[in-house]
């Protein structure tokens, strides 16, 4: 074997030698290098051949690092040719149905898709689906059914068993239930169709196959001399019965883990597979698998090990405590109390450049969060400190100024009609224009209407469509005009252009044509640094994503970043980090496996970390939750069906909570030497929240620990009215010696603006312009230049039913519509208008379709839309 010396827990893990072991190993004890230290001794010492050896671990990047662990110890020692085979657990199962699927009705030329790609394909089945119990128009409702489908997968029930338990109950959950189970049969026949299997299909697939073909488990069973079993406390319930139907009868299979590691049971992980290791995989001679143990910390200061043992007590009581080595170095834990989340997340840059200047890489720090929604404060309170940040999460990658212009490129590109993400380019550096830019566009917007095909009523046309007319805009300054006809000649070009390309060249097809690539060369080194890589990262994403059938769906694609944006969590493999000298901001989720000098927790607030729910998975109450009855495992054995909500209320809030513990748990312990646990008492950008925010409980755990030392602790004091950053020092300005950004802060106070004007003898000027503005943004009575609103002041009888039922609920949708939710009718609408727009076909019909909707009774808007599209055809052909 290599020089490496195997401590005493290690060396009593390999002189078991060729046998079923399972090894509890703590956070940093060394997990990966004795799991290669077992392979290398078995190879070296047990006459176990290199290709008889199978590992299994859960993402391809730590099936590399096994296999080249494996590699290095034997260096010298064996054929470098011959090396170990190392799948993931959805991989094995792959191996298996490529093999023998055929024997399950599973072609062998079948491709596996993705999650973001099985939620592609199930969100199409999904909306051509006719529903009576389902909101469907509830965005979390597909996602509902994928996290049923998924449920499903990890306890091998197949949708037609679902459907015949929900004929047995007449409720509306399990109403809603069947018509999930519905969707999924549908969903299935798609995925034949198309020839594709998702992971839990890999799973089902071939543990059928093995179970009833015990001749076939033997088959692969032979090919072997002992299986490795990486992270098993995160297999799921179906992982653990395709392994035990084929590696049975005493075959040596060793099970590394940490059930106070288990943090994905929302997705599926069973503790109880960790547990009842040494009952399902016995040893040759019929006992129960031997057990070891990992307590020497290789990785952490003492000081890190006394929080890190004070919150895995609170996980798992009967834990035993890591250890640290004995020349393990001093460390140091700090909190600190901060009065909002702009003090909390500058205090943290602070300590990070103070590191820095002491000789500290900025690879060597990484700021861990709960949530996706903390991002946005650290990411500005590093720009302000010119500190280079990669974020390893999409989530919280699309706080990102650079990545979150692209997003608002490709949501335009894809939805016309989101005025928001319009609103976000021009706002900014690109066009650099405000809210009074926008205010006359906004009232054409407003002033002007057009039907829909499904609506009885007009609604007003959006900001880009009021953009498009080629009328005179009055009240535009020159600046504004001319800013305003360059954005949309390059939205012109880009629409045009970016047809039947791939995201990841439309992407790049938008980082050339706004010169985002100029711009971010010529920001300075650290803020460049944090430009590019995050840039990058979104790149690589698109890289990924493929379609099942044709062009890219750009759609999916902004639909899965809003997922990613709302649950940080369903990022399942580890952080991929570039390896250039920047901070790291991640999920806890996406940090496990990772390691690094200085650490910050922020945001460890009541209710924030350890998180609540907004709601526990009651069977009884969410048709997505998998009922006790239909599970494999015995997890909710003792979940109290037949009680009260608020009992089994009680009993999913304690689940949750353990569940959090080992989250904080595997949080602190990636902290090498340094670990700032932080919080504050007012969040909410740049609206606090109504009520200031309490310490947590891991808050108060590490600051009454012995090892760490309080930084501050500031009062709540009085509800700040807005949240925001105060510049370091002003910016230079040619014209405002306090900068512009100061300026703009002294602004919100009208006394001192006109205090501005007088010095600068303006005064009658600016009351001038004062009143204008007024008038146009609070004065409606005027009409504004365009075509006339309707003047059809009659209600239908529906508005007035609304209006006896809820007057405010009658002013937002016929005085003042809110914008409605999308219909099938009005998508086919936005293509036809696409296509007009995108063609050489725009200028002979387009124009006609817009001005002829505004005005005439409906017949006439009627007749001038199907004149419109009978034109497009004659076109075209």
């Amino acid at each position: 074997m290599s020089a490496l010396v195997p401590s005493p827990e290690q060396q009593d893990v390999l002189d078991l030698g060729l046998t079923s072991i399972r090894i509890r190993a703590g956070a940093g004890t060394g997990k990966t290098t004795t799991v290669a230290m077992v392979i290398a001794n078995l190879i070296e010492r047990h006459g176990v051949e290199p290709e008889q050896v199978l590992g299994i671990t859960f993402t391809n990047k730590a099936a590399a690092e096994l296999a080249d662990k494996v590699r290095q110890m034997l260096e010298g020692e064996a054929d470098p040719g011959r090396q170990i085979e190392v799948h993931t657990y959805h991989g094995f199962a792959a191996q298996v149905l490529s093999e023998f699927g055929a024997l399950a009705g599973v072609d062998p030329r079948v491709r596996v898709i993705t999650p973001t790609f099985s939620r592609q394909l199930l969100s199409e089945t999904f909306h051509r689906t006719a529903y009576e119990h389902l909101d469907i128009t509830n965005r979390q409702t597909l996602d509902k059914v994928r996290q049923l489908n998924d449920r499903l997968g990890d306890h091998l029930v197949d949708h037609s068993a679902l459907m015949t338990e929900a004929r047995r109950h007449d409720d509306e959950v399990w109403n809603a239930r069947a018509e999930m189970a519905r969707t999924l049969g549908a969903y299935a026949e798609d995925k034949r169709r198309l020839r594709v299997v998702d992971y839990s299909d890999l799973v089902m697939a071939s543990t059928r196959v093995m179970g009833a073909h015990p001749h076939l488990a033997a088959v692969v069973r032979d090919r072997y001399e002992v299986v490795v079993l990486d992270e098993y406390q995160d297999t799921n319930p179906a992982q653990r019965v395709l392994l035990t139907t084929i590696f049975t009868d005493g075959f040596p299979v060793i099970a590394v883990g940490d059930e106070d590691q288990t943090i994905y049971e929302w997705r599926g992980a069973s503790a109880e597979n960790f547990d009842l290791f040494p009952s399902q995989f016995p040893t040759a001679s019929g006992n129960v698998a031997n057990e070891r143990g990992l307590r020497l910390n290789r990785r952490s200061a003492p000081e890190i090990l006394e929080v890190a043992n004070g919150v895995r007590a609170l996980a798992n009581p009967q834990a035993d405590d890591l250890v640290p080595v004995p020349d393990a170095g001093r460390g140091q834990v700090s909190t600190y109390w901060a009065r909002d989340a702009i003090d909390e997340a500058d205090w943290i840059a602070r300590q990070f450049e103070s590191l820095h200047d002491q000789g500290e890489k900025w690879s060597s720090m990484a700021v861990l969060f709960r949530k996706n929604r903390d991002f946005a404060a650290v990411i500005d309170a590093m720009a302000r400190r010119d500190i280079p940040v990669e974020v390893a999460n999409v989530g919280g990658l699309l706080s990102v100024p650079e990545v979150a212009e692209l997003r608002a490129w490709l949501t335009i590109l894809e939805r016309p009609e989101d005025s928001a993400a319009l609103t976000h380019i021009l706002f900014g550096s690109g066009f650099r224009l405000g809210m009074a830019d926008l205010a006359p566009l906004a009232h054409r917007a407003a002033a002007s209407r057009h039907l829909n095909e499904d609506e009885e009523e007009p609604t007003p046309v959006t900001l880009l469509e009021a953009m498009e007319d080629s009328s005179p805009l009055e009240g535009l300054r020159p600046g504004a005009r001319t800013a305003l006809a360059r954005f949309y000649t390059t939205y012109e070009e880009l629409l045009k252009t970016s047809q039947g390309l791939s995201l990841v060249e439309v992407l790049r097809l938008l980082l050339d044509r706004t010169r985002a690539w100029q711009n971010m060369e010529a920001l300075p080194p650290n803020p460049r640094l944090t430009a590019r890589l995050n840039v990058y990262r979104l790149l690589d994403l698109a890289e990924d994503w493929s379609p099942l059938q044709g062009r890219p769906s750009l759609g999916a694609f902004l639909d899965h970043l809003a997922v990613m944006e709302e649950e940080p969590a369903e990022e399942l493999d580890s952080a991929h980090l570039s390896g250039e000298d920047a901070v790291t901001l991640v999920t806890v989720h996406r940090a496990k496996g990772l390691e690094w000098d200085n650490v910050a927790i922020p945001t460890v607030t009541r209710g924030n970390f350890p998180s609540g729910a907004r709601q526990y998975p009651d069977p009884m109450r969410f048709p997505e939750a998998l009922p006790p009855a239909l599970r494999i495992d015995a997890v909710m054995a003792d979940f109290p069906s037949e009680a009260g909500e608020e009992e089994r209320k009680s009993y999913l809030r304690e689940h949750h909570h353990r569940q959090e513990w080992r989250v904080a748990y595997v949080a602190v312990t990636r902290a090498k030497h340094r670990l700032f646990v932080t919080g504050a008492n007012w969040y909410g950008l740049p609206e606090p929240t109504v009520r200031p925010k309490k310490p947590s409980e891991l808050f108060e755990l590490v600051t009454g620990l012995e090892a760490s030392v309080s930084r501050g602790h500031a009062p709540a004091g009085d509800r700040p009215t807005l949240l925001r950053s105060a510049a370091e020092s002003p910016e230079p300005d040619p014209h405002f010696e306090m900068g512009w950004a100061a300026l703009l802060r002294q602004a919100r106070d009208p006394a001192y603006l006109a205090d501005l004007a007088t010095r600068h003898g303006v005064l009658d000027d600016y009351e001038s312009m004062l009143d204008e503005t007024r008038q146009r943004l609070f004065d409606l009575a005027e009409p504004v230049a365009g075509p006339e609103p309707p003047q059809d002041l009659s209600s239908s009888v529906t508005g007035l039913v609304t209006y006896a039922q809820c007057p405010k609920r009658y002013f937002w949708t016929e005085v003042d519509p809110l914008p409605r939710r999308r219909s099938t009718a009005a998508i086919r609408g936005t293509e036809v208008h696409r296509r007009i727009r995108g063609g050489p076909v725009r200028r002979h019909v387009g124009r006609h379709v817009r001005r002829s909707a505004v005005g005439g009774d409906h017949a006439q808007r009627r007749r001038a839309g199907q004149a419109a599209v009978a034109g497009l055809v004659g076109v075209a052909g």
